[in-house]
C-alpha cells in the first residue's frame, strides 16, 4: 500500500500536507476518519505538495513553468544558431527545465516532406473513400 510507504518514507511531509491541504491531523487518524479515507487523500494531494516532492523534485515544474522553460531555451538556442559561425562553434547552451526523458526507441524519424507527401496521400484516399461509399 503506497500511504503505508509514505508514512514511513515522508513523515513529516505527509503530516504538513494534511493539516495544510485537508486540515487534518494525520496522528489523529481512526478518530474521525480511517486509514483508508487518509490513503485516498494522500494519493489525491496536489503534485507540488511536499510529499510529492520529497518523491521526485521533478514534481516542481508546473506545466506553466515547463512551459516558460521552453521559450526560454527556444530564444537562448535561436541566439546562439544566429551567432557567427566562430562563436557557434562553443558550446551550445544548457537548457533548463525538467529532465527530459529518453526518445522513444521505436519511433522513426522522417523527413518533412515525405510526411507531408504521407498526409496529402491519406487525406486523397480517405476523400476516394468517401466517395465510393
Amino acid at each position: 500500500m503506497r500511504f503505508a510507504g509514505w508514512r514511513r518514507a515522508y513523515p513529516a511531509q505527509l503530516r504538513a500536507d494534511f493539516q495544510q491541504y485537508y486540515g487534518l491531523n494525520l496522528d489523529g487518524m481512526g478518530r474521525g476518519y480511517t486509514a483508508m479515507h487518509a490513503a485516498d487523500l494522500a494519493v489525491m494531494l496536489p503534485s507540488d505538495s511536499r510529499t510529492y516532492l520529497a518523491i521526485d523534485p521533478e514534481n516542481s515544474w508546473t506545466l506553466e513553468a515547463q512551459l516558460s522553460a521552453a521559450m526560454v531555451n527556444a530564444a537562448r538556442d535561436l541566439v546562439w544558431l544566429e551567432a557567427d559561425a566562430k562563436r557557434r562553434r562553443s558550446n551550445r547552451p544548457k537548457p533548463i527545465g525538467p529532465k527530459v526523458s529518453a526518445p522513444n526507441p521505436d519511433a522513426e524519424a522522417i523527413d518533412a516532406d515525405d510526411y507531408l507527401e504521407t498526409l496529402e496521400r491519406l487525406r486523397e484516399e480517405a476523400a476516394s473513400g468517401d466517395r465510393a461509399g
